[in-house]
């Protein structure tokens, strides 16, 4: 008979055994002594495990919600005020002023008194000064304008191009700001994985540690060994926890740190990959990344806009020499019964020119072309030291991934020793000391390997930021699964 069938069994005769059954109540079947499930009883379903966060995934968290995406977001809205301001004073501007207008006495006109005369009969005659009303006391009346700016010799059309790429220097800047946080949170993102790797070493060797004690209790129990080899594993064992413990607080501000870079609460939850494949490779040479960096670099193209801005505003400034064509039209309208007419239509078209400013405006080109100069000097500087920090980090990346090679053969060449002196020690012909040694070696060339393995992913994202690459595009597109 079954188990479950005989659990059923034995607690039908539980309950037909008890004096004073209680209706109500139903024995409790655990999963295990139930023979079916019926539909009611179905199961919770079991929660799916989060996904690991990938490189990838990393990198679109830190391009739209880090702190500097945010900024660039900003600075660019600031950047198309500017310009929208600009395009502003293109279009007419309307004025309307109204409102209700007291005065202390009525408005007058007093007339000087004189004489008339002399008229025969009357002789001469004076009039005495008279006090003619021309307001009322209080009065309604609005005015109401619209202006236009008609000409004014290309200075609009300067101060547009200036602010567009303006805007254009704006945005540039802030793609390439967004790129150094995204190759920065690259960079955290392998350290908290190397961490994690180093963690998952230490776990590894913790186990080798454990199955090496039992083996040397086993043989001095045997007396083939002495008691030095069981305390000398065990002290290696508390160096193993310490070290440990001291990883599981690496590894939590590390994650902290790497959900700062991505623009998430320090406490957020991680899920990382266990390991990582090699980093995926690039098309470009050398020769490729010096003629590649100076021209695609964001950095780079956000300083050439800022030397067209320069050169827009000299334009701009140079054209406040010359004078502007206005043209007005109003309506005004006075609530006056002493006016023949208190409504009023006005035309108004002249030209504004201003001779003499005492120099103010050759000062604001002379600080413009100061500025353009600047602009002119920073870009140069800047394609040199792009071009100069790319080939640099691509020696490095190159670098990176030999030393990964040389450390995954030192991977295989301490697994076989560890497993030759293991062999050895069993059969009494290796001391215990040469055990702990080939395992703390085995655990260095596992530590160098994660290292390498992670520096060479940190060094190409920056190598990719500096060649103005779309970080998130290319590790998605090139990850193991495509």
């Amino acid at each position: 008979m079954s188990r479950p069938a005989l659990l059923l069994l034995l607690a039908a005769g539980i309950l037909a055994a008890e004096p004073h059954p209680t209706p109500a109540a139903e024995p409790h079947l655990t999963p295990a002594a139930e023979p079916h499930l019926t539909p009611a009883a179905e199961p919770h379903p079991i929660p799916a495990a989060e996904p690991h966060l990938t490189l990838a995934e990393a990198l679109r968290r830190a391009g739209t919600s880090s702190m500097q995406a945010d900024l660039a977001a900003l600075s660019l809205r600031g950047a198309q005020g500017d310009r929208d301001e600009v395009k502003a004073s293109f279009l007419p501007e309307i004025e309307l002023k109204g409102g209700h207008l007291n005065l202390d006495r009525d408005a007058a006109l007093r007339t000087e008194s004189f004489t008339v005369g002399p008229i025969p009969v009357l002789g001469a005659i004076t009039v005495p000064s008279l006090d003619q009303p021309v307001a009322q006391k209080s009065s309604w009346r609005y005015h109401l304008t619209a202006s236009y700016l008609v000409y004014d010799f290309g200075r609009r059309s300067s101060a547009l191009a200036a602010t567009r790429a303006k805007e254009r220097a704006v945005d540039l800047g802030g793609r390439d700001a967004v790129a150094r946080a995204q190759a920065d949170a690259a960079a955290r993102y392998m350290t908290t994985v190397n961490i994690r790797a180093r963690r998952a070493v230490v776990a590894q060797r913790r186990q080798a540690l454990e199955d090496h004690l039992r083996d040397a209790r086993s043989l001095f129990e045997q007396g083939v060994v002495a008691r030095n080899d069981l305390l000398r594993t065990e002290v290696a064992l508390r160096a193993v926890d310490d070290a440990g413990r001291t990883l599981d607080n690496a590894l939590a501000s590390a994650r902290e740190s790497l959900n700062i870079a991505m623009g998430q609460a320090p406490g957020a939850p991680l899920s990382l990959p266990e390991n990582l494949p090699p980093p995926p490779a690039m098309p470009w040479d050398e020769a490729a990344v010096r003629s590649r960096a100076p021209q695609a670099n964001a950095g780079v193209k956000a300083l050439e806009a800022k030397v067209q801005a320069a050169e827009g505003q000299v334009a701009f400034r140079s054209r406040d020499f010359a004078p502007t064509v206005v043209a007005q039209v109003g309506h005004s309208y006075e609530e006056n019964r002493f006016l023949a007419h208190p409504q009023q239509t006005t035309l108004y078209l002249g030209l504004s020119w201003k001779l003499w400013d005492g120099g103010a405006r050759s000062a604001r080109v002379s600080r413009s072309r100061a500025e353009e100069g600047s602009a002119r000097r920073e870009l140069t500087e800047a394609r040199r030291q792009v071009e100069n920090a790319a080939a640099a980090a691509l020696r490095d990346y190159g670098q990176a991934l030999a030393e990964m090679e040389t450390a995954r053969a030192n991977v295989e060449a301490a697994l076989e020793n560890l497993r030759i002196v293991s062999e050895q020690y069993q059969q009494a012909y290796a001391k215990s000391a040469d055990v702990l040694d080939a395992e703390t070696v085995l655990a260095e060339s596992r530590f160098s390997l994660s290292d390498r393995l992670c520096r060479a992913y940190a060094v190409q994202a920056g190598l990719l930021s500096l060649l103005g690459e779309d970080l998130e595009t290319f590790y998605a597109t090139r990850s193991p699964e495509h």
